[in-house]
């Protein structure tokens, strides 16, 4: 019996240690990490994020991380999908020629683009397991920032700004660029 208790206490003892410390380190995981509002590129004003916008932040960038990798295959056939698409606008420019009164159709060009489309299309369809893998990572993107949003709506209804940086422990990018019109991007 006595063995019993002892256990039973040290098992609880155990478990408070242990969530306190997890609390402790995901309490110290989450400092530093600040919204920074700025109107024309000047600060007005700058504040901690809490832990819901935290969370919400680290969930978006989770998903961005995961755009980034469906994209890898996409930039391996970039250069491949451009040299299609300006050959094929090269010879649209060859096939059809139009003067102030008369239009010139070459229909030996129009077979090369023809035969430059199909390649492509073919390009097309052998990677449209990967189009349709970021269209869905791009809705999944869409909806995790509108949560992210969603936590911060309130909290800077009476405060007048365009953009916002946030900030968070390790951020080493210092070449951000406010744009002073925003609007005209």
């Amino acid at each position: 019996m006595t063995f019993h208790k002892t256990f039973t206490y040290t098992a609880i003892s155990s478990c408070l240690l242990i969530s306190t410390a997890f609390a402790t380190q995901s309490n110290e995981n989450d400092t530093g990490y600040t919204i920074s509002l700025l109107n024309n590129c000047n600060l007005v004003a700058q504040y901690p994020m809490n832990s819901e916008q935290i969370e919400a932040y680290k969930a978006l960038r989770a998903e961005e991380q995961k755009m980034a990798s469906l994209e890898l295959p996409i930039q391996s056939i970039e250069q491949e999908l451009n040299d299609y698409t300006k050959q094929i606008e090269e010879l649209t420019a060859l096939a059809i020629q139009e003067s102030d009164d008369s239009l010139y159709i070459d229909k030996n060009y129009l077979k090369q683009q023809e035969a430059v489309v199909a390649k492509l299309d073919l390009l097309m369809a052998e990677h449209q397991h990967e189009f349709d893998a970021l269209g869905k990572q791009g809705r999944v993107i869409g909806k995790t920032a509108d949560k992210f949003t969603d936590t911060m709506e309130a909290s800077f209804d009476d405060i007048e700004y365009n953009q916002m940086r946030i900030d968070y422990p390790g951020r080493t990018d210092s070449n951000y660029q406010c744009e002073v019109d925003i609007s005209n991007i």
